[in-house]
């Protein structure tokens, strides 16, 4: 039978077709199929083992990949992290009994956002130096008390003592509001203006104690030493004022106003003045 034309040698009584035409892919189609299933199911293959490798290498599970873990507070990372950019994130905290470390090959800096995405605060840890941007800040103790504060009109300090270990002591350029200033043991306490002067103010009193050694004061001006509605006490068994401009009259000398005599009350110690020319005699209100 030849294909592609009809054959007139039937049997009476069959139909004969008119034309019979072979179905199927022949010759170098044929291999070429093949050949192309063949590549692909290659292909497949690689592909399947390279998911493979990359799934154990990547170690990926239904927990998370390799030291990630996916926990239902968030995300676990067991180990030591790199972020190559920005971390975004509402907390960061160590496993228990692990110390955090956050280490940057040049700088640290922690923003922290309000509502419409403004940064409000910011903390920057650069080289030498640590730097925090903010309105308020504020050091606290574990029970939640407030051991130090600075805003931009003040500085406070709410410690039991303020100890100042340096050699070369505090500068202040303002005022200072303490209720007590006082030396470490075994050394001596300087309080010094070197071009203007020193102020000390209490609204009840003013007490200057040495328990074991002297107490200085050097000025090139004048020491005021006054009391508006009360007395000055100086309450010691010697006391010496020195380097007093001595007078030499000649004969009689010259009587100046405004001179007297400084006498002492043997009861009391008080101090009042006679005239030059009489006898030191207090009347009963002075020695009192």
């Amino acid at each position: 039978m030849d294909s592609g034309r009809a054959d007139n040698n039937w049997a009476d009584g069959q139909t004969s077709p008119d034309v019979i035409y072979k179905v199927g892919i022949y010759g170098w189609r044929k291999r070429c199929l093949y050949l192309f299933i063949l590549l692909l199911m290659v292909l497949i293959i690689i592909n399947m083992s390279l998911t493979i490798w990359i799934l154990r290498v990547m170690d990926f599970s239904l927990d998370g990949m390799g030291k990630l873990r996916i926990v239902p507070d968030g995300i676990r990372v067991e180990g030591d992290s790199e972020f190559i950019n920005g971390i975004y994130a509402s907390k960061i905290q160590s496993r228990h009994n692990s110390a955090l470390y956050i280490e940057s090959a040049r700088n640290v800096t922690i923003h922290a956002r309000d509502g419409s995405g403004d940064v409000t605060n910011r903390l920057f840890i650069g080289d030498k130096k640590v730097e925090s941007y903010c309105n308020l800040f504020e050091v606290k103790n574990n029970d939640g008390e407030k051991l130090f504060s600075v805003d931009n009109s003040k500085t406070v300090i709410n410690t039991d003592e303020l100890r100042i270990a340096g050699e070369g002591g505090s500068i202040f350029s303002g005022s200072v509001q303490t209720p007590k200033v006082r030396a470490e043991a075994a050394s001596s306490l300087r309080v010094e203006s070197p071009t203007r002067d020193v102020k000390v103010h209490a609204p009840r009193g003013v007490e200057i104690k040495s328990t074991l050694g002297d107490i200085t004061v050097n000025t090139r001006g004048k020491v005021n030493i006054q009391s508006k509605d009360n007395a000055i006490h100086l309450d010691s068994k010697n006391i010496a004022l020195k380097n007093l401009k001595v007078s030499t009259p000649v004969g009689t000398g010259t009587q100046y106003p405004g001179v007297y005599q400084l006498c002492v009350c043997d009861n009391n110690g008080r101090l009042f003045l006679a005239a030059p020319n009489a006898n030191c005699y207090a009347t009963a209100d002075v020695c009192s």
